[in-house]
């Protein structure tokens, strides 16, 4: 992985003591997951879905700046312990807030 990257973001450390940068999501990417990071984050609990939607934002954001970044390789760098930490710097890149939103930008109720 490159250390220049094309897009600001959030600087976020990785095992192993890698850092990169997650940009914001393209709006693209953000149309097309914005139901399933709404219910993650509404949810609290883990399954399978919501893991998947979390590597899934990662990648996409991700691969802005790294291209070369394979989603199994998303998968290694996202664990149990970061794995919200992730979602939440993919969403603060993004300029929202990790709280469910419509497309609007309007925060759902609780």
């Amino acid at each position: 992985m490159s250390g220049v990257v094309a897009i600001p973001g959030v600087e976020l450390t990785f095992a192993g003591g890698k850092q990169m940068t997650i940009p914001p999501l393209s709006l693209g990417a953000l149309e097309q997951l914005l139901d399933r990071i709404n219910d993650v984050m509404a949810g609290g609990k883990m399954d399978a879905t919501s893991i998947g939607t979390v590597i899934d934002a990662a990648h996409a954001a991700l691969k802005r700046n790294y291209p070369e970044l394979t989603r199994e390789q998303v998968g290694d760098l996202v664990d149990l312990g970061n794995m919200r930490e992730v979602l939440e710097a993919t969403m603060s890149a993004s300029g929202l807030e990790a709280k469910p939103v419509d497309v609007s930008g309007e925060v759902l109720a609780p």
